[in-house]
């Protein structure tokens, strides 16, 4: 007999027997002839317990009068996995079939079904594939209706916190069309292993119903687990193993109405084809159908029937992004036994239903069953049953939308209405085009096109259309929108933050029958220049001296808004310092900018969900921070409160609109900073449009060591890419002179003025001026005004008693000592003025930097 072979078992579950024709052979010249033999094992081993191992088998036989004794070892290779396994149960728990809501606590259900020690990694959930169209996760609230949820962990039996993240957005750009894809990842603190359990609830809306009150028409945001029946699931283990399965009914259960599920395992059973002969779906009928379910023969399994219906009332312009054979929710469901037979499929006639309200679209899928065991999902057909004859793709085009006219003309929008089109099973809306171009579906009678230009023509065309995307002819209106003479609305609540040698400006956004265009602003009823976006920093100023600001709104005609003002004092040192706080909103890093600065990751909020984008961003040196936002839903202010030292701030904010479908007065929000209002109607697409930075600062006192920060909803859902904070410093104030003398024990050394400010005061202007003298004290001052090409310093009348010496310095220390001397004027020189020159004198200092003091010494020179 040949020695013992070792062999590779790579099977899962339990040895039962060994099949001794798999490793025994006899050489042709003994006298045993082959023969196959099993051995049935008393006692089943859990291949488990065999890794690495050695096992040995053996059984004695008479065989031609001897006895004969074959034994046989298997020798395991320690290649030997567990089972990897797990279950994905989506049950909206509570509810009927119409109102059960993912939102509910507990909706998602998670199992780790695996043996021998495997984690569960990963898990995501694709809603691409589900059987309602257009489903997503939507934890912004702004792809359905507006109460939106993110992930919320309701319960873990395992150690550590999975975390979550929303992927693939409906809309190839950001959270406003909601996810397809939800992963959740268990990272390597995260331990979930065998036994341990998951629940979790998220929003899931259709984008049909985008815009409409919660919880959309006839409950059609809130979908159940049943309406989940197609979704795929993906779970990867920690031996690598990754399993796909599409969900799939769930019978005898107290929720069937609610649930659906995915069994991932190794046994899972095949997964049934599903088709109509003859007929690709989606497709119509106007006769009952008849389906097959392919497979192996003999499996069993279950066809599920689903009817289901579009609802829009209420939604704005009619639904969001309708295409033919669309539907939001299901209305009925059955599902019927389904045996496949020996030539490997089976015939299974249909009863479906139609309604005129609800039409006749219906879903079926199959899964097949054997005990606990499951396959995944079969594709899923989309049959619209229509047994009048007619249907949503019956060829038949809705009549012409009549009468069309333009109710309201302005500067900046056309106005449209018609009369109602017809069609043999209903129109589903009407499509509007602007010279060729489509701009807009609605399901009213009347639609609004704004943003137009003034002074021009358009071409208009209405088309109604069917659910099988059959257009009518077109009615047409040429429209010319007249002149613009509308000035915008007045620019509203400028503040001015005082700097040392500037002033920083910024005011609420104006509106316009057409469109703002920019900002004029003006310094002493002069105007200085025309901005885009509400705020400007003007500089160059005379700190200690009042400017008058005023601010007005323009557009592209040319028509100019009354204006708005406000005073502003520059002082020295009043000046934002270095910042306090730099926090990217909606970021999980920290990271510097270009310009050296470094900004932490998201913190110190109390909702909302982080997003990032790779889009350009125009309009800032620093894009980076613009692609990443925290975005609220409605339901749920969006707050941020730091901890804060008393004192006085500037706030700068950072905004971007990423939204490709937004426009002026989609988004708008208030700011509000400390309980007080600081910005009103804040709109970032009608101050910069899309893409581009939008930049809003104002000052704030804190008194109670905390900075609360606040964006009240007025329409849409606030979002926010970053938030500054720098100390306003208190001003720097210059002594007086006698307190500069007071600080240089020189007040001792003062003398009586006995004339009276005479010109023989010589021991007074030794020291500059006599403290005693308040009148000498006032003449005795220096005025600088900042010209071209640096400072003029306008001196105290001359007096021909001496030299007068002109210091600058950075600070006041050594400012004395003579080599901060930038001028002399000489008695001599003074002799030969005038009283007008000597009275107006002053020096023109080409040097004196962002920062300077000055300080004028007298030297008495005899006669």
């Amino acid at each position: 007999m040949n020695g013992a072979r070792g062999v590779r078992m790579v099977a899962i579950g339990t040895l039962n027997s060994v099949d001794f024709s798999e490793f025994l052979s006899f050489p042709a010249a003994t006298c045993f002839p082959p023969e196959t033999m099993s051995v049935v094992l008393r006692n089943p081993l859990p291949l488990s317990s065999l890794d690495g191992r050695a096992v040995t088998f053996s059984r004695s036989r008479q065989i031609g009068g001897m006895l004969a004794f074959f034994a046989i070892t298997l020798a395991t290779t320690g290649n030997l996995r567990a089972e990897t396994a797990a279950r994905v149960t989506i049950n909206s728990n509570s509810g009927t079939l119409g109102s059960s809501s993912t939102n509910t606590s507990g909706a998602f259900q998670v199992a780790n079904l695996s043996t021998g020690g495997v984690k569960i990694t990963s898990l995501t959930i694709d809603t691409a594939t589900a059987m309602l169209p257009d489903i997503v996760f939507d934890p912004a609230g702004t792809a359905g209706d507006p109460d939106g949820k993110a992930f919320q962990l309701d319960s873990f039996s395992g150690s550590g916190t999975p975390v979550h993240s929303f992927e693939s957005p409906h809309d190839g750009v950001g959270s406003e069309d909601g996810y397809e894809v939800l992963r959740v990842t268990c990272g390597p603190s995260v331990d979930f292993g065998p036994g341990d359990s998951m629940t979790f609830s998220a929003d899931i809306d259709p984008t049909s119903v985008k815009g409409a009150a919660g919880p959309g028409p006839e409950h059609s945001a809130s979908i159940s687990g049943l309406e989940m029946i197609g979704a795929t699931v993906t779970v990867t283990f920690s031996d690598g193993t990754v399993r796909t399965v599409r969900t799939a009914g769930v019978t005898g259960s107290s929720n069937t109405n609610k649930m659906s599920m995915a069994l991932l395992a190794s046994d899972n059973l095949a997964t049934p084809g599903i088709s109509v002969p003859g007929k690709s779906s989606p497709f119509t009928t106007s006769t009952q159908p008849t389906v097959r379910v392919s497979g192996p023969a003999g499996a069993s399994g279950k066809v599920w029937v689903f009817s289901a219906a579009l609802y829009l009332a209420g939604v704005p312009g009619g639904g969001y992004d309708i295409d033919p054979y669309e539907v939001n929710k299901v209305i009925a469901y059955g599902f019927s036994d389904v045996t496949i037979g020996a030539s490997g499929f089976a015939d299974v006639p249909l009863s479906l239903e139609w309604s005129a309200s609800t039409g006749g679209i219906h879903f079926v899928s199959a899964v097949l069953l054997n005990g606990s065991l499951r396959s995944s999902s079969s594709d899923i057909l989309v049959i619209d049953y229509d047994p009048g004859g007619g249907s949503s793709l019956d060829g038949v085009k809705p009549t012409v939308p009549l009468d069309l006219a333009a109710t309201a003309v302005s500067a900046g929008s056309v106005t449209l209405g018609w009369s109602p089109a017809t069609d043999n099973v209903a129109v589903t809306g009407y499509r509007v085009v602007r010279n060729g171009t489509p701009v807009g579906t609605t399901s009213q009678l009347s639609f609004t096109d704004g943003g137009r230009t003034p002074s021009t023509a358009y071409n208009y065309a209405v088309e109604a259309y069917d659910a099988a995307g059959n257009d009518s002819d077109p009615s047409v209106l040429a429209v010319t929108t007249p002149a613009d003479t509308q000035a915008p609305t007045i620019p509203g609540a400028v503040s001015g933050l005082p700097g040392d040698g500037s002033a920083a400006l910024s005011w609420t956004g104006s509106t316009d029958n057409v469109a703002v265009t920019g900002y004029r602003f003006y310094r002493a009823n002069t105007p200085l220049t025309t901005v885009a976006t509400p705020g400007f920093s003007d500089g160059g100023l005379v700190n200690g001296t009042a400017y008058l600001y005023a601010v007005t709104a323009i557009d592209a005609a040319g028509n100019e808004s009354a204006a708005t003002s406000v005073t502003v004092t520059p002082e020295e040192g009043g000046v934002a310092g270095a910042a306090v706080l730099r926090v990217n909103a909606g970021s999980g890093g920290a990271f510097v900018d270009p310009q050296g600065n470094a900004w932490s990751a998201d913190f110190g909020f109390n909702s909302g969900t982080a997003s990032s984008y790779t889009n350009a961003i125009t309009g800032t040196a620093n894009p980076l921070l613009y692609q990443s936002r925290r975005t609220v839903s409605s339901s749920v202010p969006l707050l941020y409160d730091f901890d804060l030292a008393n004192g006085n701030y500037r706030v700068v904010l950072h905004f971007v609109e990423v939204s490709t479908s937004f426009g002026v007065g989609s988004r708008v929000f208030d700011l509000v900073a400390e309980d007080i209002l600081r910005v009103d109607n804040l709109d970032i697409f009608g101050r910069v449009g899309s893409f581009t930075a939008c930049v809003v600062e104002f000052p704030v006192t804190v008194s109670d060591g905390r900075l609360n920060l606040s964006f009240p909803k007025v329409a849409s859902n606030p979002t926010i890419s970053g938030i500054e904070v720098f100390q306003v410093l208190p001003p720097v104030v210059p002594p007086t002179f006698e307190q500069w003398l007071a600080a240089r024990g020189l007040t001792g050394m003062t003398a009586v003025d006995s004339d009276f400010g005479g010109l023989d005061n010589l021991a007074e202007y030794e020291l500059q001026l006599d403290p005693n003298d308040a009148a000498d004290d006032a003449s005795f001052r220096l005025h600088c005004e900042m010209v071209p090409g640096g400072c003029l310093v306008k001196l105290p009348p001359l007096k021909p008693l001496g030299n007068y010496h002109l210091h600058r310095g950075t600070d006041l220390a050594g400012l004395a000592n003579p080599v901060n001397r930038i001028a002399t004027i000489s008695r001599s020189a003074i002799e030969a003025m005038s009283p007008d020159q000597r009275a107006a004198y002053g020096v023109n200092d080409t040097g004196p930097g962002p920062r300077a003091f000055y300080q004028l010494h007298f030297e008495p020179v005899a006669d």
